[in-house]
């Protein structure tokens, strides 16, 4: 049984080395397994659009689903599922036309109304900069003019420089919006596949994962992947309708006090609302610019202030109320969310880092529960087995 035990300490450490070359030749080649699996995500695209379209569409059809099989017609609740899915695409679809037709025509005019109207703002900021350029002026020696015309020089040669290789470019963008329409029509009827068949679907993937993953993992692992989607849930819609909710308030605003585009400006200042802290400021500041540049330092003084006195209570009365306390991130937490996300994974992780951010910090919190409560129940027993043995011992006279 010796040369066993001296087998298999000798086979250990051959698979620890081998695991260490593993790792370290991971280490070595991260750009090309990063390359390998971001040519998987393109061609599985349409999957993960199609889930991720599922996902938000689960909440409305399966509360629309349950609402049907109450109703007393017999064929409606049979089929209520269909009925719910169907409903929701539909309602999807009208949006998806209301914006097409009515949203995007109004915003396609404003932006072409910024700029022409771009060139004003550019010479309003000259004279601005001008005459606080002269003598003992506040900007006088940063030769802030000088610097926008290099720049603007710059611009209107990258502009004048266009070749025939660079429109085969623009035609290949062309092409790939094309194909990116088309990844969008399948991923469209996936995401309505993964809703009908949802259970199926799960079953499939549990079964799946049951083959490598223990029950008493797959229980506690099911329950915290549906904490993690209501978190999501929670944070998604309701920074949407935050987010529409201020756009609308801030554009009607914006529009008595006669700023130009102001619909433009107002949604633009609700889509950055969506994340958290920074958006809000740097589409504030933007928007008081803009409003200072085109219609005076009165107005824009009093769009500033406006929109201060809109996000103090969105942030105290709005926001708190629609997204709830299913996030529940500290400020400090958010920041650090923020920071970490922007700088891993760019836009996307500045808005998804605050709902990953509470889900670490519910794992957290519960796993810290889960030892205290293991700490304290072996401390329980432990009193109970001394205080047993201590009963057995009369007390001394």
């Amino acid at each position: 049984m010796k040369w066993l035990k001296r087998f298999s300490s000798w086979a250990s450490l051959f698979l620890l080395g081998a695991a260490l070359i593993v790792v370290y030749k991971t280490c070595d080649n991260l750009d090309t397994i990063w390359s390998f699996v971001g040519r998987v995500m393109d061609i599985l695209s349409p999957f993960v659009i199609g889930f991720v379209l599922a996902f938000l569409l689960y909440g409305p059809s399966n509360r629309l689903e349950g609402l049907l099989k109450r109703k007393p017609i017999p064929f409606v609740s049979k089929h209520a599922r269909p009925f719910a899915v169907g409903t929701v695409y539909v309602v999807l679809v009208a949006l998806l036309v209301l914006v097409i037709v009515f949203a995007v025509p109004a915003i396609v005019t404003g932006l072409f109304d910024f700029v022409k109207t771009l060139p004003g703002y550019i010479n309003n900021a000259r004279e601005f900069i001008d005459e606080y350029s002269r003598d003992n002026g506040i900007l006088a020696g940063l030769n802030i003019n000088e610097r926008l015309d290099a720049m603007y020089k710059g611009v209107m040669e990258t502009i004048n420089g266009i070749t025939l290789s660079d429109l085969t470019g623009y035609v290949q963008g062309v092409m790939g919006a094309v194909s990116s329409l088309v990844n969008a029509v399948m991923a469209f009827i996936i995401s309505l596949y993964m809703l009908l068949s949802r259970e199926s679907l799960v079953r499939a993937l549990r079964s799946l994962l049951g083959l490598f993953i223990p029950q008493r993992v797959m229980t506690p692992l099911t329950d915290y992947t549906h904490k993690s989607f209501k978190i999501f849930y929670s944070f998604l819609y309701g920074q949407a309708l935050d987010a529409l909710i201020i756009g609308t308030i801030l554009a009607i605003g914006m529009r008595i006090f006669g700023v130009p585009n102001a619909w433009m400006l107002g949604m633009m200042v609700g889509l950055m609302n969506m994340i958290p802290y920074f958006g809000a400021i740097i589409g504030g500041i933007f928007c008081v610019l803009i409003t200072l540049l085109s219609a005076g330092p009165t107005t824009a003084l009093l769009v500033a202030i406006y929109i201060v006195v809109m996000q103090q209570i969105d942030g105290n009365l709005l926001q708190p109320r629609i997204v709830g306390s299913s996030i529940g991130l500290k400020p400090i937490y958010v920041l650090l969310a923020i920071t970490l996300g922007g700088g891993l994974f760019g836009f996307w992780g500045i808005f998804l880092g605050v709902p990953v951010m509470a889900v670490v910090q519910l794992l957290i919190k519960d796993f810290i529960s889960y030892r205290t409560r293991v700490k304290n129940e072996r401390l329980a027993a432990q009193a109970a087995v001394n205080g047993g043995i201590g009963g057995d011992i009369p007390p001394e006279e």
